[in-house]
C-alpha cells in the first residue's frame, strides 16, 4: 500500500503527541490546525473498511462502494476511525485498508447521522474528535500563501523524493564516511567530479551541486563542526542549517531534507544538536512565512528522531510559558 501523501501526517502525529503530554485547549486547537494543513496539501489517511466480497482491495477508490468500519465508545456512541500511517494501523486489530483523502473522510463523518465523530489512530496515541470539533476545524482559515512545514522521518536520506538533500560533508567535499559516503555512492561518480571543482568548503558554510543519480535534483553540501564543547560549536552548527536554507531559497528549492549534521563521527551530542537545528530552522521559517518550504529532518535512527521530538516539545513548553 503506497501513498506519498501519508508522509504529511507527521504534522498530525506530532500535534497529538504534544497534546497527550501537555493537554490544553491550545494543544487541541493545534491538532485541528495540523489537520487543516494536511487537508490543504491534499493529504491522505488510511481507512479501515468492510471489504465487499465482490471487490479486490486494489480496486477500491473514493468513488467505490465501501463501508467504513465503526467503533463503539464507552457511552455506546459510534465513531469511525482512521490511521495516519501503516505503522499506526498495524498496532491493533488488522483490517483491509485504503488510502483516502482526509478532507473527504472528515466531511463523510460529519454527514453521517449515526456517528458522533472520529478517532485518529485508535490503537496508539489516539485522538477523538467530536462533530463539533470537526466543524470548528473546517472553519479554520489558513493563509493563501504556500505553507511552510517540517516533519521528522526515520529512513535513508538518499531515497527521499525531495528537490534537494543536504550532505553533512567534510571540508574537502570529496566524500567520506556516514551520510557523506552514502550520498556520493547513490549519486554516482559525477557528483565527486563536480565537487572537485568547488575547492572545498569552510565549516558552517554551504555549497550546491546537482544530484545526478539521486532522486533529488540538488545536493547542498555543508560542513558541520567537530564537537569540542566550545562556544563556537553551536554558532557553526546553526550556520550550517541557516546557510543551507538560504542557498536553497536562492535556487528556488521548496523541499529539502537534512541529516543530523555533526552527530556522527564529529561527536555532537544528539539532544544539543537537535535543539540547535530546530531553533535555527524555526527561526528561518518564521522569517520566511510565505516561502513554502517543506523540510524533512531525516533520522538515521530512532534515537535521532526522539531527540527532535524532545527538542520540539521543549520549544512548545517555552512558548506556552
Amino acid at each position: 500500500m503506497n501513498s506519498d501523501n501519508l508522509n504529511l501526517n507527521k504534522h498530525i502525529e506530532y500535534a497529538i503527541t504534544v497534546a497527550k503530554s501537555n493537554p490544553s485547549q491550545e494543544a487541541l486547537f493545534d491538532i485541528l490546525v495540523a489537520l487543516r494543513i494536511v487537508m490543504k496539501l491534499g493529504g491522505d489517511i488510511l481507512l479501515p473498511i468492510e471489504l465487499p466480497t465482490a471487490f479486490e482491495q486494489d480496486d477500491i477508490s473514493e468513488s467505490g462502494e465501501i463501508a467504513l468500519r465503526q467503533l463503539e465508545l464507552e457511552d455506546g456512541g459510534m465513531v469511525t476511525s482512521c490511521f495516519t500511517s501503516e505503522e499506526e494501523a498495524n498496532k491493533g486489530e488488522r483490517s483491509a485498508m485504503v488510502p483516502f483523502k482526509l478532507d473527504t473522510f472528515c466531511n463523510m463523518t460529519l454527514n453521517e447521522p449515526a456517528l458522533e465523530g472520529l478517532v485518529i489512530n485508535p490503537w496508539g496515541d489516539s485522538c477523538f474528535l467530536s462533530k463539533d470539533l470537526l466543524k470548528i476545524m473546517f472553519e479554520i482559515e489558513l493563509p493563501d500563501e504556500e505553507v511552510n512545514q517540517m516533519i521528522f522521518e526515520i529512513g535513508d536520506i538518499t531515497e527521499l523524493d525531495v528537490e534537494c538533500i543536504v550532505n553533512a560533508a567534510n571540508s574537502s567535499l570529496l566524500g567520506g564516511g556516514g551520510v557523506d559516503g552514502a550520498i556520493h555512492r547513490a549519486a554516482g561518480p559525477e557528483l565527486l567530479a563536480e565537487c572537485r571543482q568547488l575547492n572545498g568548503c569552510s565549516t558552517g558554510e554551504a555549497k550546491i551541486t546537482k544530484g545526478y543519480k539521486l532522486k533529488a535534483k540538488y545536493v547542498i553540501h555543508t560542513v558541520g563542526p567537530v564537537y569540542s564543547g566550545s562556544k563556537e560549536d553551536p554558532v557553526l552548527l546553526a550556520n550550517c542549517y541557516r546557510n543551507s536554507l538560504d542557498l536553497a531559497a536562492e535556487h528556488d528549492i521548496h523541499s529539502i531534507a537534512f541529516p543530523a549534521i555533526s552527530t556522527g563521527v564529529y561527536g555532537y551530542p544528539k539532544d544539543e544538536a537537535a535543539e540547535i537545528a530546530l531553533k535555527t530552522i524555526i527561526d528561518w521559517l518564521e522569517a520566511n512565512p510565505s516561502y513554502g518550504m517543506k523540510i524533512i529532518m531525516s533520522c538515521f535512527s530512532k534515537d535521532t528522531y526522539d531527540a527532535y521530538v524532545k527538542a520540539m516539545e521543549k520549544f512548545d513548553r517555552e512558548r506556552q510559558a
